[in-house]
């Protein structure tokens, strides 16, 4: 999801709302230019709450990149694949939610804390950053953060 629903939804500091889409996740835009690139018959997107307040800017970014064939996937979609034609179905489910808010403060980012990704995935990393600044400069300068803000741990 955006690095804006992050700190409205899940209460997260600016810096690490936008270190989880360049580090841990992937950002829309980062996701649509993987697509751009692999060129799927019918791309998906998935891993994320797909609700009225997160799938219009995912698509949206998404959209900034790519424009194939897209579906944004939810619990309870079907896909019927043939060699002619891709057909989404989808049933409706009403169990979702958001997390309820903890009663502890968030931790301030652990800057001594070291990398967990090996050599070997850090050199097989797509590099997504110039469809990423498409939203970053922005997000930034919005929420007063620095380039230091958002490194991660060496």
């Amino acid at each position: 999801m955006t690095s804006d629903t992050m700190m409205d939804k899940y209460g997260q500091p600016a810096q690490l709302a936008a270190r989880i889409n360049l580090s841990f996740h992937t950002s829309a835009q980062a996701f649509g230019k993987v697509m751009s690139v692999v060129k799927p018959r019918h791309a998906v997107a998935y891993h994320f709450f797909n609700d009225a307040d997160t799938r219009y800017q995912i698509y949206k970014g998404i959209r900034e990149v790519y424009d194939g064939p897209l579906s944004m996937a939810t619990d309870m979609v079907v896909w019927n694949i043939t060699k002619d034609k891709v057909v989404e179905r989808m049933a409706v489910s009403p169990d979702e939610a958001w997390d309820v808010p903890g009663p502890g403060k968030a931790l301030a980012p652990d800057r001594t804390r070291k990398s967990e990704y090996t050599d070997f995935i850090l050199k097989g990393k797509f590099d997504t950053s110039d469809v990423d600044k498409l939203w970053l400069q922005e997000f930034m300068k919005k929420h007063n953060l620095t380039e230091e803000d958002l490194k991660v741990g060496q």
